[in-house]
């Protein structure tokens, strides 16, 4: 099988492997589709706290049992959890201290077949693409993230950054009946999605106008700018939440009024990281009920050739979802 193999920081092979061989419990899959992920990017420029080398990349997934070619599609869920812990037990799968995560500690979707757990298969809705339901992940990931903030409908909701996960965050947030607004430096961006943010009515922000809102219930960074973070502290109204969905770039020390704010605001700092199988679920019922809406987010169908070529941009955060779909 025709695999793209990281060996190291910015050192990437196409390869011909042996097919995996499922362990116990799991079964072997043929990848339909795989999209790019920003920390797939990142990983590829300078590793990661989880990679381990040498590694198939990959873990927005949508696959089909190997030998099966006209059978039904699945989401994969890329956690491999032990299951017995209590986390595991809480429902909180995706916080397992045994965790192993597909594209990360195992060969993932930069590769014509996996082996994934059979628990992990989730079917994808018979009318949904192939390259839509590989973002169940990213999207699984939104979800998880506004019930981690509890958001209701009539709240008041900021999101900083318009890229996919952003746009997936303000999407979901108004279909739970929030009143959105969506902030971005680049104009860009907030212009490719106009028709996603009517569909969905949300209010476009540019950060360098001061068109954005005084005040929000919850706020949320979908960015890695320092930036998102103190000023949408400065934003949280009295009680407010503010949900750390992505990871901050760089070392910048906070001074003491920001944070004191926190505490006089009697506001919380939430953190959310991944998703469960439950998130991803959900996230499926999203993406076929608003298909149509959110199709603009593939950008382009690209093979497993194209993938180091399209890399530089991924980490640069422009564009939309580029998705692999093609591995000869």
């Amino acid at each position: 099988m025709n695999t793209l193999v990281l060996r190291k920081p910015r050192c990437l092979s196409i390869e011909s492997r042996p097919e995996p061989q499922p362990f116990p419990g799991e079964v072997l899959l043929t990848v339909v589709a795989c999209a790019i992920c920003r920390t797939d990017a990142v990983m590829w420029w300078q590793g990661h706290r989880d990679l381990v080398f040498p590694r198939v990349l990959g873990h927005e997934i949508c696959a089909r049992r190997h030998g099966d070619p006209v059978g039904q599609y699945y989401a994969v869920w890329p956690g491999n959890a032990c299951g017995t812990c209590s986390r595991c037990r809480s429902g909180n799968e995706h916080l397992c201290q045994s965790m192993r995560i597909t594209g990360f500690h195992r060969d993932g979707g930069f590769g014509e077949l996996l082996s994934a757990s059979e628990k992990n298969l989730l079917p994808v809705p018979s009318a949904l693409s192939p390259e839509l339901a590989a973002l169940a992940e990213p999207l699984g990931c939104a979800v998880h993230a506004l019930g981690r903030s509890r958001v209701s409908a009539g709240e008041r909701l900021l999101v900083y950054g318009a890229g996919t996960l952003g746009l997936f965050l303000a999407s979901s947030a108004s279909v739970r009946g929030a009143k959105v607004s969506i902030a971005d430096p680049d104009p860009e961006k907030l212009i490719k999605s106009r028709d996603l943010q009517r569909c969905f009515n949300i209010s476009p922000c540019f950060t360098s106008d001061g068109s954005l809102p005084q005040e929000a219930d919850v706020v949320i960074n979908a960015t890695s700018s320092p930036d998102a973070l103190a000023d949408g502290l400065e934003r949280l109204a009295p009680g407010g939440r503010y949900c750390l969905f992505s990871g901050l770039r760089g070392h910048d020390a906070y001074p003491a009024e920001l944070i004191n704010g926190i505490h006089y605001r009697e506001a919380e700092l939430i953190g959310s990281y991944g998703c469960t199988r439950h998130d991803m679920r959900q996230a499926l019922l999203l993406l076929e009920q608003y298909a149509s809406a959110f199709s603009f987010l593939i950008k382009q169908r690209i093979g497993l050739h194209d993938v180091e070529r399209v890399l530089p941009s991924v980490l640069e955060g422009k564009g939309f979802k580029s998705v692999i779909t093609s591995y000869s």
